[in-house]
């Protein structure tokens, strides 16, 4: 049997590719296995990119956490020179946060601009950001802080960092930003497609994820419905609604609103890169496994591409994880259901 194995990572025990190394093993002695990780954006962005392009390089530096401390982290350099790799989530990641660490209301994406900032140094005109896994809601605010952007409140007196002095925005100048990344093109890839506010704001679906209270949940949308007027007024850009634009703490919001970044479903982008539609072609069965499946899978998640993948082309399709979607994202059917 031809096995196509295509799981995400298990966010905080195995990453996508050690996960898709232990299917394969377990799988191979009886069967031909095609395995490769997958990434929607969040955790394993860079191990994707990694598999794809085996020469790539590791650039480490130190950024901010989520948290305000100096971490050691890094981005990918492919080997053209001039594209960059970045993964939020290795920067201000949830995965490897301690409960008593978070902080919704004042955790910061700062570190993803010093990244980007870093990249650019180097020489990257373009680069990917793959957006998910984060411990902040600070809609991008402290990633466009780092590199050039300031933000004021009445008083014309610079904002803190974080989510909650959002609520005191009243003017952006983001000439800095501009200046510092002329000439760089960004693409923020996102790992699911709720927008910024609304009925599945950042905020409401997420913000408990990164410890909000139910009443820190309703500061943070009001951060965010403020953040959103400014832009809108001041640089044109509705990051209200735009689809995607909640990924990883809002930060696909700033990147869109601030830094003219082209907004990507990562899924559907990733898969296209990685020739995954041939290999599907190919398959008897198709693997998919995440760390959790719930709701938030069929969100716009990989294993609900690989689930699409394997409708488009009549395959049986299995996926692992722990729990079980609260409705089945499709009819009942002999070749097209998971388990």
């Amino acid at each position: 049997m031809n096995i196509l194995v295509l799981p995400n990572a298990f966010k905080g025990s195995l990453s996508a590719l050690q996960a898709a190394r232990i299917l394969h093993k377990a799988l191979s002695p009886r069967h031909r296995v095609f395995a490769a990780p997958v990434s929607d954006g969040g955790d394993g962005f860079i191990d994707f990119f990694k598999y794809l392009y085996p020469s790539a390089r590791l650039v480490y530096f130190q950024a901010r956490n989520a948290f305000y401390k100096n971490k050691k982290t890094s981005y990918l350099l492919l080997p053209d020179g001039k594209t960059a790799v970045i993964e939020t989530a290795r920067i201000c990641g949830l995965g490897t946060a301690k409960k008593e660490e978070l902080d919704p209301l004042n955790a910061t994406s700062y570190g993803v601009g010093q990244a980007i900032m870093h990249a650019v140094k180097k020489g990257a005109k373009n680069i990917y950001i793959g957006l998910g896994g984060v411990a902040c809601n600070d809609g991008g605010s402290g990633a466009a802080t780092a590199c050039g952007t300031r933000l004021s409140d009445k008083q014309n007196r610079t904002l803190a960092l974080g989510a909650q002095p959002l609520l005191q925005l009243a003017h952006i100048d983001n000439t800095g930003l501009v200046k510092n990344l002329k000439g760089v093109r960004l693409f923020a890839v996102a790992d699911v497609t709720n927008p910024l506010l609304g009925p599945k704001s950042s905020a409401k679906i997420f913000g408990p994820q990164k410890g909000a209270t139910p009443s820190q949940v309703k500061l943070l949308d009001r951060a965010m419905a403020v953040y959103a007027r400014r832009i809108k007024k001041e640089l044109g850009k509705d990051i209200a609604h735009t689809p995607s634009t909640a990924a990883a703490g809002a930060i696909c919001a700033g990147l869109y609103g601030l830094f003219n970044a082209k907004i990507l479903l990562g899924s559907d982008f990733l898969f296209h890169k990685a020739h995954f539609h041939k290999q599907a072609q190919r398959a008897d069965l198709i693997i998919t496994a995440e760390g959790k499946l719930d709701s938030q899978t069929f969100g716009g998640k990989a294993p609900l591409a690989v689930i699409k993948l394997a409708k488009k082309y009549k395959k049986p399709v299995r996926a692992i994880g722990q729990g079980r979607a609260e409705t089945p994202l499709f009819p009942a059917g002999p070749n097209s259901r998971t388990e």
